[in-house]
This record gives C-alpha cells, sequence and structure tokens, in this order.
C-alpha cells in the first residue's frame, strides 16, 4: 500500500522556463504536454496540450530530467534556443524554443 500522496503528480513536472507541464507519454514515446502557459513561447509558436515532445536538440527524452539536462548542456554552449521535436496526430514537426529567459 502506498499512501505517498505526491505520487500522482510527481509524474508531471513543471518546466517553467518553457511555459510547459509535462508529464511520460501514454505510448512511452517522449513527454505529453500536459498544460501550456498561455504567455509563453512555447504557446506563441503553437505548442498545444496533448501534443508529444519526443526529443530535443536530436537527441530523445523520456523524461522532464532529460529535457532540464539537454537545456542545460545548450545554455553552456552558449545557444539562446533549443530544437524541439513535436509529435501530433498529423505527424511530426520542430519547433525551436527560448531557452534563456531570465
Amino acid at each position: 500500500q502506498n499512501d505517498d500522496k505526491g505520487s500522482q503528480s510527481s509524474s508531471e513536472k513543471v518546466l517553467s522556463s518553457l511555459g510547459l507541464t509535462v508529464s511520460p507519454a501514454d505510448d512511452g514515446n517522449g513527454l505529453a504536454i500536459t498544460d501550456v502557459d498561455p504567455d509563453s513561447d512555447a504557446a506563441a509558436r503553437g505548442l498545444k496540450t496533448g501534443e508529444q515532445i519526443t526529443s530535443v536538440n536530436n537527441q530523445q527524452v523520456a523524461s522532464a530530467a532529460d529535457i532540464e539536462k539537454i537545456l542545460e548542456q545548450a545554455k553552456k554552449d552558449g545557444r539562446s534556443k533549443a530544437l524541439f521535436q513535436i509529435q501530433t496526430d498529423d505527424g511530426s514537426r520542430f519547433i525551436a524554443l527560448d531557452i534563456d529567459q531570465g
């Protein structure tokens, strides 16, 4: 028996610098977008709840920690944007998001 009240939401992670909330995708392929901050760069670029992030900067992602690690490396490399591969029902597309907000 698990009384950990945080277990329900622990898989959901807010990537506040991106304005996205993500959780592991049901099909195991990347991360599902569960919420998009309407004022964020992500929203401005058309990201929607229900779409999936399958890779960032051409690296497969399976957790929010993966994304954070890739973004941290990109910042160290002096990059201001990261390339997100977004999977939708209609196929996939690439979107560059600002990562040096703040």
